[in-house]
């Protein structure tokens, strides 16, 4: 029987890279000064606002291994391209069933905000109750999230309305609701820093962005391997020509009369931007409808893909690892609830099999939006660093 000495004192980071920039780097940094190993669970190739990453996943799981992360762990496209609470179940599930992380880190606009008070008020009846109210009224989820917490906790709607404090609490509320054991370590966020603004002018930015992540990016860029998310139009154009409102309300999420919001927009619009623009209305964020043309571009059925998500994320794919990571994986295979792999032909099981081949659809489609597209580039194998 194999003896381990398991390391102590690892912690886990929930990131998109998208690219990784000076904040990532910090936050990298301040969790490996503080711990014996740092393993990040990266989103695929779509993230979770329903825009295709700039650039693709192994190349950031090597900004996050050069930034010293030792570990990257995929998040699956079902859960890496989803709302914030799908999004936060799948992450964090993943990093305490694999049971290598003690802790898990993240950067937020207001670390010190009493957090256990909010928790209780989210997860009381009260709140329930006011967050189907404001639903039946009309109101996007972020919104009537954000109004029914302020009639339970008044003052706290300016908090929750920012993004990475409501992602963080989603994380907490996972780690509490299931019993992780988590240890939880928020750090205040660099506003200043942005990788929205990078992605908007990625060369009138590049001092956002460390030496070696800039160096991949660029290289990347003469690769023909950035992503020009524009490509989607036409994509979505044929789809929408040959699917009809009926077709269409199959497909995951497309409910409550989307399907004809879109059907009605779609002749009109002159790009992808304009057209999301004309959808957009108190119901439904950019980042809502975003995410539903991936999925109709993707075909995915409504109810496979709610009992996909019901189970969890079914295995730990590796990305990257270095030494250190080495053994951590070596951990990770005597301790983990699910099966680690580095192929998604490796994958198990109804629910594994299901995962993975959603996963290379979604990578398939993410290689057409490429002006070098490598269709091969899913079967790749995990970067090993020194």
């Amino acid at each position: 029987m194999r003896y381990i000495i398991r390391m102590k004192n690892v912690t886990g980071i929930i990131a998109e890279l998208n690219p990784l920039h000076n904040g990532h780097e910090a936050l990298i940094s301040s969790a490996v000064s503080k711990s014996e190993a740092c393993i990040v669970i990266l989103s695929s190739n779509f993230t979770q606002r329903g825009s295709p990453a700039i650039t693709g996943k192994f190349t950031r799981a090597a900004m996050a291994v050069n930034a010293g992360a030792d570990l990257v762990i995929e998040l699956p496209f079902l859960f890496a391209c989803s709302a914030g609470q799908d999004f936060a179940r799948g992450a964090v599930g993943l990093l305490a069933r694999t049971h290598i992380a003690d802790r898990i880190t993240f950067g937020m606009e207001n670390p010190e905000y009493p957090f256990s008070t909010l928790l209780d008020a989210l997860d009381s009846p009260e709140y329930s109750r006011a967050l189907r109210q404001e639903l039946g009224r009309g109101a996007s989820y972020p919104k009537a999230s954000a109004l029914a917490l302020e009639c339970i906790l008044p003052g706290s709607s300016e908090f929750i309305s920012k993004p990475n404090n409501m992602l963080a609490v989603s994380y907490m509320r996972e780690i509490r609701k299931n019993h992780y054991g988590l240890e939880v370590m928020p750090v205040k966020r660099d506003g200043a820093v942005s990788s929205r603004i990078i992605r908007e002018d990625m060369r009138a930015n590049l001092g956002m962005i460390p030496q070696y992540s800039r160096e991949l990016l660029l290289c990347a860029e003469c690769e023909g391997r950035l992503c020009d998310d524009g490509r989607l139009w036409p994509l979505l154009q044929g789809v929408f020509i040959r699917n009809s409102a009926e077709d269409l309300r199959k497909v995951y999420g497309i409910d409550e009369g989307i399907e004809g919001l879109m059907l009605r927009h779609w002749r009109d619009a002159k790009g992808l931007d304009d057209f999301i623009g004309r959808c957009v209305c108190a119901r439904y964020t950019r980042a809502h409808i975003r995410r539903r043309l991936i999925y109709i571009l993707l075909g995915l059925d409504r109810w496979e893909v709610s009992g996909a998500l019901r189970a969890g994320v079914p295995y730990a794919r590796v990305l990257a690892f270095n030494a250190k990571g080495r053994k951590l994986l070596r951990e990770c295979a005597d301790r983990s609830e699910v099966k680690v792999i580095t192929r998604l032909a490796d994958a198990e099981g109804r629910t594994g099999k299901y995962f993975a081949g959603v996963e290379f659809r979604a990578s398939q489609v993410y290689e057409l939006l490429m002006n070098n597209p490598d269709m091969n580039r899913e079967t790749h194998r995990v970067l090993q660093f020194p």
